[in-house]
């Protein structure tokens, strides 16, 4: 890790406690050997952004397979937010169609559109093309407000996201989100470099060396569309 980032906790005798927001597996290759050795990790899966629910299932078990390959004393956090042993099927149990669809009208006001009826609100998420659109904002914001308030659930000072690393997401725009998110829960978020010195270049010959499957789109319906 660069001392920039070492600089932003005291890094006593004890590793501090991280939880990091899980968006795939690919993403995560480079988070879990960037900071095992120093933080006390935990692990919190949370996409309901994904969809169809064939494509979560087949994300989740590339999530679980990086985890078999990289094995050490990480923590495992489940859709309920609580430490478990081992992940099992119950996860699928949880998914949700309508929840992707729920958050994002929950948190219209981050684009002032708290007066707009639900269904003109999802029409004008439809016809938002572009990538890193203002729809895409909404997911930021609540995919690092659920970490967040699962951090603090579980008395873990820190937390951080995969999402850091994909060159398709805006930094700027999940420096700006979790300033608010920080904010709104009172857990610190760490904003780490996991593009420097090539790492997604070496994650993506890591997934391709041990057959981890990567994605080709980022995950809702409408992304499908701009792939």
């Amino acid at each position: 890790m660069e001392n920039i980032f070492l600089n932003q906790i005291n890094l006593n005798f004890k590793k501090p406690k991280l939880l990091i927001h899980i968006c795939c597996a690919p993403d995560l290759v480079v988070p879990l050997k960037d900071l095992k050795e120093s933080f006390e990790l935990y692990l919190y899966w949370y996409n309901p952004n994904i969809q169809p629910f064939s494509e979560y299932k087949k994300r989740y078990k590339e999530y679980i397979k990086l985890l078999n390959l990289e094995k050490w004393d990480y923590k495992l956090v489940d859709s309920s937010g609580n430490i478990v042993d081992k992940f099992e099927d119950k996860i699928y149990n949880d998914y949700d169609n309508r929840e992707f669809y729920d958050k994002l009208i929950e948190h219209r006001k981050i684009w002032n559109l708290d007066n707009l009826p639900e269904k003109d609100l999802l029409s004008l998420y439809a016809k938002m093309e572009e990538k890193n659109s203002p729809r895409c904002d909404i997911c930021y914001y609540f995919r690092l407000l659920e970490p967040a308030k699962v951090a603090k659930k579980l008395w873990i000072k820190y937390f951080t996201t995969t999402l850091l690393i994909s060159p398709k997401k805006s930094v700027e725009k999940l420096n700006k989100y979790w300033k608010q998110v920080s904010n709104e829960v009172w857990v610190k978020y760490l904003s780490f470099n996991f593009r420097r010195n090539n790492w997604f270049k070496k994650a993506a010959e890591y997934t391709k060396q041990y057959n981890i499957r990567r994605q080709n789109y980022c995950g809702c319906a409408w992304s499908i569309r701009n792939s």
